[in-house]
């Protein structure tokens, strides 16, 4: 649990404010109407663009707003009761931090990705349910929700003898194994990567 009051945190540290630009693409987005995720890049290459063409008269007006938005968001908040009050910071120190994480996580995937990072081999479980569902998608048979569907092989696996899973196991145990020697050869790759870094700076 957060304890906000040691950090003196007097507003949530989320949702209180909205940039300039921010409002900008809101207002261009309102307009404009994208009706699926292709139009939706588009627009919102089209909103930086303007945003970028405006002079600091035309920018002004959008700063205001911000501002107004900004004082408004800590009116609203000083009227809660302390309980309240409590409450949404605790909440947006959460999704901070939450965000934060999920920040960290596609960095680390972009980083893998450049750097070739072998690919996680998936338990003998994972392998299991993966045979499942393609099996059932060569039948034809339905497979939403998938939670329903998840369920109904969780409880097969669950009920298998340690022979009947022997399978699973071994191939599981083969491909962790060619894993962890493609995940060495990157490591030592990544680390000539620095090495050259940290002579060069």
């Amino acid at each position: 649990m957060f304890n906000f009051r040691e950090k003196n945190i007097k507003y949530p540290a989320t949702g209180m404010t909205m940039g300039p630009c921010a409002i900008f693409v809101k207002e261009h987005f309102a307009k404009n109407a994208p009706k699926n995720l292709s139009e939706g890049k588009k627009t919102m290459r089209e909103a930086a663009a303007a945003w970028k063409s405006l002079d600091s008269v035309e920018r002004k007006k959008y700063e205001d707003l911000s501002k107004r938005y900004r004082d408004e968001k800590m009116r609203e908040f000083d009227a809660l009761s302390d309980e309240e009050k409590q409450e949404r910071i605790a909440s947006s120190l959460e999704m901070k931090e939450e965000k934060a994480k999920r920040r960290e996580r596609k960095q680390r995937r972009e980083n893998w990705e450049k750097t070739g990072h072998p690919e996680r081999p998936p338990s003998a479980y994972n392998l299991y349910v993966q045979e499942k569902f393609n099996e059932l998608k060569k039948k034809g048979e339905v497979i939403v929700p998938v939670s329903k569907t998840m369920e109904v092989i969780s409880a097969q696996w669950s009920a298998m003898s340690q022979s009947a899973r022997e399978p699973y196991t071994k191939k599981a145990s083969v491909m962790a194994d060619q894993y962890k020697t493609e995940l060495d050869a990157w490591k030592a790759k990544v680390e000539k990567i620095e090495e050259k870094k940290s002579k060069k700076s």
